[in-house]
């Protein structure tokens, strides 16, 4: 798919997405409860601090876990150990990792210009990065799930057409990083054969092809165990799972809305989506199409996948009470957009049907600020970082022989626990 040359950005675009990236990472860190800003999440104790403390970065940047790379996660990690004291490194690994995405946020504007023009739905766009509904949940606020939006965030990349060559270098650092982190930009290799003649369109894709083969090379020197689930019921937890907790991210009122009239609701939850596809399909240029083919489509594919892989395609869905699962993140925000991308191609049709899409994406916008603070997450409960380490250093205090001391992170669950040990030496630093 060749496209003509593209028009250099306005050097007003430049301050608009610097802005971005400070008010859309300020945006994310201020959706978190108190308590989950404070709390280190899963790999990013057991894993990610603690390699940074035992080891030295040559040791463990480009080491595999669970069959692949987790490159900014590391670097965060390592970033914060070195840089603060630990008792301080629970709040600062959450606040890069909101800052992360903030950047993300503003890329996505940047790079969304070549499919939806209109600064205004661009500007909508970006603020799903940390305005998705199931966001704070478990993805926004800690580097052990960074990787997710970085499936989001190369989407955009690649479709669109760098004007500059620096700039088509720099997007490619961002590609390669993503792919070093997350091995299901996978499912974003067919967009390397659009556009394939453009200008400087090889950078990014250069760094992308180089951070999967990295991947793929880690994965097959250590595979990750599998835990497939029921394909079954992966399909059928679809709109269950991904599109209906946009306009209802609470788990009371899923809950109650998967009881008996579940049918009626997620029926109603899946038709816009449907409906904002369709539309990019008949009047949506070329591009326009391929991302509309991602966005709704893709968004079930990567659901069916992860879940399926991951054991969670088999468990019932309509149970009470209602349980949210990160697979359902990315895809959600996938459909999302969706309405934003419909609204762009309506802007070209004649009033009225044009201000269907705008009635739409006004819609989106309060959906998302009505649900800006989430009712739970699943740190709410703790335990913090820093009341952690201030008791790991009290017990080295009372204790003469000096004994490694465990420190328990979130999530604490009836069948896993995750915890690190860590020297009284290190806590006296």
């Amino acid at each position: 798919m060749r496209r003509p040359r593209p028009r250099f950005v306005p050097r007003s675009e430049f301050g608009i997405t610097a802005a971005l990236a400070v008010l859309a990472s300020a945006a994310a860190w201020f959706r978190l409860p108190p308590t989950t800003q404070q709390t280190v999440w899963a790999e990013d104790g057991t894993i990610f601090l603690n390699d940074a403390i035992s080891g030295t970065p040559a040791s463990h940047l480009l080491a595999g876990y669970a069959g692949y790379l987790q490159l900014l996660p590391r670097l965060i990690a390592d970033g914060v150990i070195r840089t603060v004291d630990i008792a301080d490194a629970g709040i600062m690994i959450n606040l890069a990792s909101c800052a992360v995405v903030g950047l993300g946020a503003s890329l996505v504007y940047w790079c969304a210009r070549d499919v939806i023009a209109a600064r205004p739905l661009r500007l909508v766009l970006c603020s799903i990065t940390v305005l998705a509904p199931l966001a704070p949940i478990e993805l926004l606020g800690n580097a052990a799930n960074l990787h997710w939006f970085f499936i989001w965030i190369t989407l955009w990349i690649l479709l669109y057409q760098p004007r500059t060559r620096i700039g088509a270098w720099m997007l490619a650092i961002v590609t390669l990083i993503g792919a070093m982190s997350e091995i299901q930009v996978l499912v974003l290799v067919p967009l390397l054969l659009v556009n394939v003649r453009g200008h400087n369109v090889w950078p990014p894709r250069i760094g992308l092809a180089v951070g999967l083969v990295a991947q793929i090379i880690t994965t097959l020197l250590s595979p990750r165990v599998a835990h497939a689930g029921g394909l079954g019921g992966a399909l059928r937890a679809y709109v269950g799972q991904v599109a209906l907790p946009n306009f209802a991210a609470n788990r009371q009122t899923m809950t109650a809305a998967l009881g008996e009239q579940a049918l009626v609701w997620e029926v109603l939850a899946i038709v816009p989506f449907v409906l904002s596809v369709l539309v990019c399909l008949r009047w949506g240029t070329a591009l326009q199409r391929v991302a509309a083919l991602y966005l709704v489509p893709g968004s079930f594919v990567i659901w069916v996948v992860d879940s399926y892989l991951n054991g969670y395609g088999g468990s019932p869905i309509h149970h009470a009470p209602f349980v949210f699962i990160r697979y359902a993140v990315i895809p959600s925000m996938l459909l999302l957009a969706s309405i934003v991308l419909a609204a762009q191609v309506l802007a070209s049709r004649r009033a009225p049907i044009a201000w269907i899409g705008t009635a739409a994406v006004a819609a989106l916008v309060v959906l998302m600020v009505v649900q800006y603070i989430p009712t739970e997450t699943n740190r709410s409960n703790g335990p913090t970082w820093a009341n952690a380490i201030g008791a790991a250093r009290k017990s080295c205090e009372s204790s003469a022989s000096g004994m490694n001391q465990l420190v328990v992170t979130a999530p604490r669950t009836k069948t896993a626990l995750w915890t690190f040990p860590i020297s009284c030496e290190r806590l006296a630093k």
